[in-house]
């Protein structure tokens, strides 16, 4: 099975050397975006993301992309929603956790132990040597240290500098619960890639090595008084890494609305098993057919009702549900997007924690991978932005 629910041209584009350690030279990474930061005491909503992402990359065509990220963050800017924008009619403030408010060693360490918490020490080191070993191979050859190694199964490739890039999307996930449950706005959003949701306790798949999504989660419910959390899953592909690691936890609860069939085919029954509900739907789904429906009535119901009242709820904010997206076939557009955040937004604020406020709020993107510009219906940068402004309560 390649590229999950794929187009069968793509798989022409990846009879490559599984273990070859190439140099990759096919384009010069993109500059830096820097975006102005505003005075700390000021509350703003965040969003979080790291311009070294592009370290992880295949060295041919393959959808999980950097190109992802700078067309979201192109799309900030473009819509002016930009703390740092000319209008300033907007709050949410763009932080490049590699160049601006860097990721600290505190802050990694930490990301590490609740990524071995989700995983294992075993699972975490495997990757980290690998991606050691194989950069200071090409160093002692005298190659660039950046190369690419290969791929772990059909879908998912790894470089030299995958284990940082996952390690640092994790600690920026950390990052983000902590703005959301801490800060004045009580939400925050994660741009990050590769996706991450895919992974299990033992097995990266999917395009995913650590599960962001599982980490957060279980960093959140380890802080003082946060007490139930919520996970609400919208990528189209069926989250069962998260499944797996967050199964059984008494604080946690875990929704995902997906296509089935589809990879990673599983969870292809509407059911609560424990503390995990899986709400299938068809190919082809549009959200006046049924989409809405299961949102209304299956997803929302669990992630937050009068007997279980989160803290925080956290989001699997995945795009490849669109038309548009070439690995599957259901039929949302872009403004699907601020209606579901929309109505989620809306029924938190109607419920309060024990706290007596309304439960945070922390969305990080999975999957999502058309960048087209004018698909019918809106690709990934346009589903990101009506987030945005239904989050922001700017959407018109």
């Amino acid at each position: 099975m390649f590229y999950l629910i794929v187009l069968p041209f793509l798989l022409l584009v990846f009879f490559l050397d599984r273990n070859s350690t190439n140099a990759l030279s096919f384009q010069s990474p993109p500059s830096r975006i820097s975006i102005t930061t505003l005075a700390a005491s000021q509350r703003q909503h965040h969003i979080y993301y790291d311009s070294s992402n592009n370290l992880h990359r295949d060295i041919k065509y393959h959808p999980e992309q950097a190109l992802r990220i700078d067309a979201c963050v192109k799309a900030l800017q473009t819509c002016e929603l930009l703390a740092s924008s000319p209008s300033k009619t907007t709050k949410w403030n763009l932080i490049d956790a590699a160049s601006k408010e860097e990721l600290t060693e505190a802050e990694l360490t930490h990301a590490r132990d609740m990524v071995v918490l989700a995983h294992s020490e075993e699972y975490v080191s495997r990757i980290e040597r690998k991606c050691r070993d194989s950069k200071q191979r090409r160093i002692d050859d005298g190659k660039p240290p950046l190369g690419f190694i290969g791929y772990v199964d059909d879908d998912t490739y790894m470089t030299t500098e995958t284990y940082d890039v996952c390690l640092r999307a994790t600690a920026m996930w950390i990052r983000a619960v902590d703005h959301a449950l801490d800060g004045g706005e009580r939400t925050a959003f994660v741009l990050s890639r590769p996706p991450g949701h895919h992974a299990t306790r033992k097995l990266s798949n999917g395009f995913c090595f650590f599960n962001f999504m599982a980490a957060a989660a279980l960093h959140a419910v380890a802080r003082s008084g946060v007490t139930k959390l919520s996970i609400l899953d919208w990528d189209i592909h069926y989250g069962q890494g998260v499944a797996d690691i967050v199964r059984g936890n008494p604080a946690i609860r875990y929704a995902s609305i997906h296509q089935v069939p589809a990879f990673p085919f599983m969870g292809e029954t509407l059911e609560v098993t424990d503390n995990i509900k899986t709400i299938p739907i068809d190919p082809g789904t549009t959200w006046d057919s049924n989409y809405e429906t299961q949102f209304m009535e299956q997803a929302l119901p669990f992630v937050v009702d009068e007997d279980w009242v989160p803290d925080l709820v956290l989001v699997s904010s995945g795009y490849d549900g669109m038309a548009s997206d070439e690995l599957a076939t259901s039929n949302l557009v872009a403004k699907d997007f601020a209606t579901m955040t929309r109505l989620l937004k809306e029924r938190l604020e109607s419920y309060e924690t024990a706290g007596n406020r309304s439960p945070a709020l922390m969305m990080g993107m999975e999957g999502g991978y058309q960048l087209g510009q004018n698909v019918m219906g809106g690709g990934l940068p346009e589903g990101f932005i009506e987030t945005i402004k239904a989050l922001d309560d700017v959407y018109s």
